[in-house]
């Protein structure tokens, strides 16, 4: 199991700005699935500003397959004691768009939202869309079948979010794997 000095530590903040790939150069230490889950769950906080997760996660050296990583954010998705769920949603948007296991996860944490989603508003809605979208953004015909039963919610906001997605990606289909095709 990695277990990083307070120097490497220092190291890797004060490359802050520097991507995962150069750092991977100078930062002594690679994460494999197994250790890099373990550094997270070890960065587990109570404060809002959960900082050690967050660059854990995204920046950190690792040597593991998109696949795993894949996996290692699904299971942080549905754990509710960090702040970085909109990222991770973001992410199966964005890049994790090939594999219908992820409406299964992305679905889960739509009926189970973190709390300080469930009761602002101005905080519920907007995490809704980015879920919708990422269900969206999935294979069909499995991202349809999952918007379908999003849309039959008693939630007039959240069934128009849904509706409005179907008609979207029966017009348009799924441009983020066309995007990920051409990169």
């Amino acid at each position: 199991m990695i277990k990083v000095s307070e120097k490497d530590w220092e190291i890797f903040h004060e490359n802050y700005r520097i991507s995962r790939e150069k750092l991977f150069l100078i930062f002594p230490y690679r994460a494999n699935f197994e250790e890099l889950k373990q550094l997270l769950l070890e960065s587990k906080t109570d404060s809002i500003y959960d900082t050690p997760f967050t660059d854990i996660l995204w920046r950190f050296p690792i040597s593991m397959s998109d696949n795993d990583f894949m996996r290692l954010l699904q299971f942080f998705l549905l754990e509710n004691w960090h702040h970085n769920h909109e990222s991770i949603i973001g992410s199966f948007q964005d890049s994790f768009n090939e594999d219908e296991n992820n409406i299964k996860y992305l679905m889960q944490i739509f009926h189970s939202p973190p709390e300080f989603y469930k009761h602002d508003e101005d905080l519920k809605y907007p995490f809704i869309r980015k879920i919708i979208y990422a269900i969206g953004a999935q294979p069909e015909p499995y991202n349809i079948e999952a918007l379908e039963k999003i849309s039959l919610s008693e939630d007039e906001v959240i069934k128009e979010l849904a509706l409005h997605q179907i008609e979207k990606r029966k017009r348009l289909g799924r441009w983020e794997a066309k995007q990920n095709e051409q990169f």
